[in-house]
């Protein structure tokens, strides 16, 4: 029987948090995929919890922040750490309890810093966050293959080949793609077959993830915390929020070197332990699931193998601690999809997917060692450190962009959120009630945001009529905001801001040099 071939523009490998995104951001700009994922569904672990400042700003212009906020409204109180021999007795006592406060005491710009954005860190854990996101992707039409495997893939020169097995019904097939996002995870089969070197600590300290049902909503209610640690010589972990009343997990540390192995930790003994560590001796507790790890930094040397692009986890694999895991898998993919688009709709050149990895990798590698940083030999995160990184934890992005995809002076030191080419477009309120902000301007798109509407129009005609590249206009009419802008950014009547789809900004200009500099940063 002849194989079924199917064509698509990206196929995207894995339907994690990662792939979902990218699948939102490929649609967002019309390119075709097709995503393959070999489990049945979304996540049913909780797993990562926190969405951070920058990731929110870009699901805003999704247009689904509100639909997690409200999907982790019960973790949302969730805030601080606690220690003790039981979590009954150090909610009694929280002795050495982090809270909220003291985290922005610790930060004395803590708060002026988190004002720079129209968003707030979300608490929503990724069984949640993944399902939105899914049916978000459904609701506009994806092609999303769950229950769906990749068997093998081929690079050809202007292609790559994956053949894929239906786990339904046992049939194979073939899709030829333009381009892949191994968005594959920390043990991703595409960086493995690619041989691409990896640096980091590896893997170190086992932990079993243990996903319980118990009944704690009287005793935590008012006294909400993020995580309990326990550190005695009979047990080591630490135990998480997950929706303050009936979920919770417990990471527990055991030691395969010394011949443990899960099989070690019935589920009779799973629940004496979790009793002790509740200190409620009779706590009627059910055990969802129980899945071993490692905490692990490996960070790729490659993201760009030709025409594959690892992103998220299988791009740099962190610990859970900094709480930036998923958030990077995020932002890698949606500075990527522009790009694609690019170069497959309008013509860029092939070199401006090369600063796919020169702008992501060194902000995913330092967050990646940050976690490795903030983790203890026993596994147990480093509050002290915690509180000092606190301002990066954040996620707002003080972070920038040296490539040829930024016109900017290369070796110059980054100033944040004044509109500096290479850094984030800043955010400055657009109402009295706070409700539209400047980054909304972007959603996707490239955008002129120009002081005076003398000749910009035409200007963005000409890119239109040369590069079939719509440019939207954002012409600042109102005196007030006119005003702040001109402040906020140092820019003066003449002078316009360029901002790439990825909401950076690519080019402080002055009126007459858009289409070369358009031309420049698309490597044309």
């Amino acid at each position: 029987m002849e194989q079924q071939i199917e064509k698509t523009q990206v196929i995207i490998l894995g339907g994690g948090i990662t792939g979902l995104s990218a699948a939102l951001y490929l649609a967002q700009q019309k390119v075709d995929f097709i995503l393959i994922e070999k489990h049945k569904g979304t996540s049913i672990n909780p797993r990562a919890r926190t969405i951070d400042i920058r990731t929110m700003e870009l699901f805003r212009g999704l247009g689904i922040n509100e639909d997690l906020r409200e999907g982790g409204k019960a973790l949302a109180p969730a805030w601080g750490i606690i220690r003790g021999n039981n979590m009954l007795e150090a909610l009694q006592n929280p002795v050495g309890k982090i809270t909220p406060a003291q985290l922005m005491e610790a930060q004395k710009e803590f708060k002026s810093f988190a004002e720079r954005s129209p968003e707030t860190v979300c608490r929503c854990t990724q069984d949640i966050s993944e399902a939105i996101i899914y049916e978000t992707a459904k609701e506009q039409g994806s092609d999303l293959r769950f229950y769906h495997q990749v068997l093998s893939f081929v690079q050809h020169e202007n292609e790559v080949e994956v053949l894929v097995e239906n786990r339904i019904t046992g049939g194979q097939y073939t899709i030829k793609a333009d381009y892949m996002i191994a968005a594959d995870g920390a043990n991703s089969m595409v960086r493995k077959q690619l041989d691409i070197p990896v640096s980091g600590n590896g893997s170190w300290t086992d932990l079993l993830n243990i996903y319980f049902e118990a009944d704690l909503e009287h005793l935590v209610k008012g006294r909400e915390f993020s995580q309990f640690l326990i550190d005695t010589p009979e047990i080591t972990g630490f135990l998480l929020a997950i929706n303050n009343k009936d979920k919770w997990a417990f990471h527990l540390r055991y030691y395969p070197e010394k011949g443990e192995t899960i099989t070690d930790y019935p589920e009779e003994k799973l629940v004496a332990t979790l009793r002790h560590i509740l200190g409620i001796p009779d706590q009627k507790i059910s055990i969802l699931q129980v899945l071993p790890w490692q905490l692990t930094v490996i960070i790729a040397s490659e993201m760009r193998i030709n025409n594959i692009f690892l992103a998220g986890d299988a791009a740099h694999t962190m610990t859970p601690y900094a709480g930036k895991g998923a958030n990077s898998g995020v932002q890698d993919v949606q500075n990527l999809a522009w790009k694609i688009a690019a170069v497959l709709k309008h013509g860029a050149g092939d070199a401006l997917l090369d600063t796919y990895p020169v702008e992501r990798q060194p902000v995913g590698a330092y967050y990646a060692m940050l976690s490795g940083e903030l983790a203890d030999k026993n596994g147990l995160i480093n509050s002290v450190l915690m509180v000092e990184k606190a301002k990066d934890l954040i996620g707002l992005p003080n972070y920038g962009y040296y490539s040829s995809a930024v016109q900017r002076k290369a070796n110059l030191p980054f100033s944040y959120f004044i509109g500096e080419p290479g850094t984030r477009v800043p955010h400055l309120w657009l109402d009295e009630s706070h409700t539209g902000s400047s980054l909304d301007w972007i959603r996707g798109q490239f955008v002129m945001i120009v002081n005076n509407s003398e000749g910009w129009q035409d200007e963005c005609d000409k890119v239109e009529q040369e590069l079939d590249i719509n440019i939207q206009l954002v012409t600042l009419n109102d005196e007030n905001i006119v005003n702040e802008w001109k402040e906020l950014t140092h820019t003066t009547h003449a002078e316009a801001l360029l901002i790439r789809p990825d909401d950076f900004v690519a080019a402080k200009l002055v009126s007459g040099d858009l289409l070369e500099v358009m031309q420049s940063i698309l490597n044309m």
